[in-house]
C-alpha cells in the first residue's frame, strides 16, 4: 500500500493509510478467511465457514462512512493550507520547531540538531550493515553448492 501511494504521488509522509487503512482492511478480511470456530473465533472460508461475505460488507460500510467524513474534515483543511508544515519547519524538524527541545533534550536545539545528524549517520551505517548481512547468505548458498 505504501509503494502504491508513492506511485500515485499521494502525500502520506507517515504511511497512515498503509498502516491503518490497508492493514486494517487486511485484518478485517483475514477474519473472514482464517476464522476458526473450534478455536473460538470466526467462521472463515478456509474452515468451511461463511463469514467472508459479512466481512466484505463491513469493509464497504466502513469505507462509505470514513471516506466522506474524512473528506468533510480534510478538504477544508487542505484549502486553508493547514495540512502541511512549511518547508522551513520540515527542514528543521518538528522537534526543534514545535516541541520545545530545550526541555525535551536538556541541552537545547543544538543537541536536537546533533541528534538528527547522528541519526542520519546511524541510518547510513545500518544500511551498510544490512547490505553486508544480505551478502552472507548468498556466500553460504554458493559454498553449499560447491
Amino acid at each position: 500500500a505504501s509503494m502504491l501511494l508513492k506511485r500515485l504521488k499521494v502525500d502520506d509522509v507517515v504511511d497512515a493509510f498503509a498502516v491503518h487503512g490497508a492493514c486494517g482492511l487486511w485484518g478485517l478480511l483475514a477474519a473472514g478467511l482464517f476464522g476458526d470456530k473450534e478455536q473460538g473465533y470466526g467462521n472463515g472460508v478456509f474452515y468451511k465457514g461463511d463469514q467472508l461475505g459479512t466481512q466484505i460488507v463491513a469493509a464497504i460500510v466502513i469505507t462509505l462512512w470514513v471516506g466522506p467524513l474524512s473528506a468533510i474534515i480534510f478538504f477544508p483543511l487542505k484549502m486553508l493550507g493547514a495540512l502541511r508544515l512549511s518547508d522551513e519547519f520540515q527542514d528543521k524538524g518538528a522537534d526543534i520547531m514545535e516541541h520545545s527541545p530545550s526541555k525535551a533534550y536538556g541541552q537545547g536545539a543544538q543537541a536536537a540538531a546533533g541528534a538528527q545528524e547522528a541519526a542520519g549517520l546511524q541510518a547510513a551505517a545500518s544500511s551498510a550493515a544490512a547490505e553486508e548481512i544480505d551478502e552472507v547468505p548468498q556466500q553460504h548458498i554458493q559454498e553449499q553448492h560447491v
